[in-house]
């Protein structure tokens, strides 16, 4: 039997060559809980190794991870809280704003162009307040929303065979590699003049980020149907999404 991570010869519940146990499996429920609660917070030296691995051939090395080679990689839930962190402290310190944020200062534009008094205005002040909690806690905004993306992805890829635990840790991971991607733009911030053309490019260069993703790590399915299917993946994913803010919102008006 070899290790699934080194490809050396096991001997022994352990890898004598890198460490990693034998016993890799499936990702499952069990797996995915124990992920949650396994030291969430802890920085380990695989932290730049996966950045710079998700950088340079992002869809293989998430493959590779998935497949059982986890001993050198940051596990993925850890991976998207932590960069996610680090871009709301940096967009923080330069007054960037978050795509959170924007959205939220979106929708109070929007409800105060209606006249003052008016049923919207009144339950605009009912609802921003809590939304304010969202754009506030960004990386646990983040972690909430990776579930609905990982939904649609798995429904538009259905036909690939990986389970919806696995698209939650590719979507973790593309996740956190775009959490890089907003970072630098935050930090060329005060190199433009026209916010809104930065905002535009990031957000650009981070959806070609994840149609490179998909790419390589949906090998089996042709290039074509890869590109339609993650088109896809962004319409189920804006669907559920409208439909679950549109619950919130009703039901924060009336509570």
């Amino acid at each position: 039997m070899k290790c699934k991570n080194c490809d050396s010869e096991l001997i022994g519940n352990f890898c004598s060559n890198c460490g990693q146990t034998k016993k890799v499996s499936k990702i499952t429920w069990p797996f995915f809980l124990a992920e949650i609660s396994d030291n969430i917070f802890q920085i380990n030296r695989g932290l730049f190794y996966t950045l710079k691995e998700l950088f340079v051939r992002p869809g293989q090395t998430i493959r590779f991870f998935i497949e059982g080679k986890r001993k050198n990689y940051f596990k993925p839930i850890a991976y998207a809280f932590t960069l996610s962190t680090l871009f709301f402290i940096i967009a923080r310190h330069f007054e960037s704003g978050t795509f959170i944020s924007d959205a939220i200062s979106g929708y109070s534009a929007a409800a105060n162009d209606f006249e003052e008094g008016s049923r919207t205005a009144k339950i605009d002040g009912k609802i921003l307040p809590k939304l304010n909690w969202f754009a506030d806690n960004y990386a646990v905004t983040v972690l909430l929303l990776l579930p609905i993306f990982s939904l649609a992805s798995y429904i538009s890829f259905l036909k690939a065979g990986w389970n919806y635990l696995e698209h939650f840790v590719i979507n973790a991971y593309i996740t956190g590699q775009q959490a890089i991607i907003y970072s630098i733009s935050a930090l060329l911030t005060p190199l433009f003049t026209d916010n809104d053309t930065l905002i535009t490019i990031t957000l650009y260069i981070s959806m070609i980020y994840n149609v490179v993703v998909f790419w390589q790590f949906f090998k089996e399915l042709k290039r074509g149907a890869v590109i339609l299917r993650t088109i896809a993946t962004y319409l189920i994913y804006g669907i559920i999404f409208f439909i679950i803010t549109s619950v919130l919102f009703i039901l924060a008006a009336h509570y």
